[in-house]
């Protein structure tokens, strides 16, 4: 092996085991002297890593905290990597589905740590600006939809620690302080579904259903995002039963 190669070979073990920490370390990330200790390297080696990595959005850099978090590219390569027998497999017939019926963007959320990640989507007829944007996008648990809808069902201990968590995250949104997340926690509880007519995004409404494991569990949610102009009486309702439906043949699967 050449001296180049080697090299090559022992910054990529050393990006890995940075990767490594982040992903296995605390939900709101790594400081760079954390990483420094963990990791054995030395600060200006560490640093220049975790810059690569943030260049090439594998990890982000919270400036404010100064803390590093998984990037948005890794949630892509999980989605990828998900597509077989997973979670992915499983409901891509129930979004193309929606989609045909309604013609409205359907997509597919799943929880990870304190973040709601987009897994999968389908475009509707009309393109609509959606919180998590394309595949691979995530937003704090607490924010839209498709987030609440997976975070009203949790246990309270577990509503209560994630909102702790999330509470500046979450004020970084349009009218999303953490009262407002409870109130909407509560609301979805008894309504079975979670809804949002233009309050986070303007003239965008969202409708979105949980998806449980074996337990129970919220850990995925399916929904709908369209035009507020679009809205007729009766059409969330509509809306809901068709997710229900097609929940439950997910569901069946597990």
């Amino acid at each position: 092996m050449s001296v180049s190669s080697a090299g090559g070979s022992q910054l990529l073990d050393r990006a890995a085991l940075l990767l490594d920490l982040i992903a296995d370390g605390n939900p709101e990330g790594a400081t760079l002297k954390e990483l420094v200790d963990l990791s054995g390297l030395n600060t200006a080696t560490c640093h220049r890593i975790l810059n690569t990595l943030v260049g090439h959005r594998l990890l982000a850099r919270d400036d404010k905290r100064k803390r590093y978090r998984l990037g948005a590219k890794m949630f892509i390569y999980g989605a990828r990597a998900a597509r077989g027998p997973g979670l992915i497999s499983r409901c891509e017939m129930s979004l193309a589905r929606l989609r045909k019926k309604t013609g409205e963007t359907t997509h597919l959320m799943a929880r990870h740590n304190h973040d709601s990640i987009c897994l999968d989507r389908r475009d509707g007829e009309c393109v609509v600006q959606t919180l998590t944007g394309s595949i691979g996008g995530s937003v704090p648990l607490g924010a839209g939809p498709g987030s609440i809808s997976m975070l009203a069902f949790l246990d309270r201990e577990e509503q209560e620690f994630i909102l702790r968590a999330n509470a500046a995250r979450l004020g970084d949104f349009r009218d999303l302080p953490v009262e407002k997340a409870w109130r909407l926690i509560e609301e979805t509880r008894i309504r079975g579904y979670a809804v949002d007519i233009g309050e986070l995004i303007p003239g965008i409404a969202g409708v979105a259903m949980p998806i449980r494991n074996e337990a129970g569990v919220p850990v995925a949610s399916l929904g709908f995002t369209f035009l507020c102009a679009k809205m007729t009486p009766g059409l969330v309702e509509n809306y809901a039963a068709l997710l229900r439906a097609e929940i439950d043949l997910i569901e069946r699967r597990n």
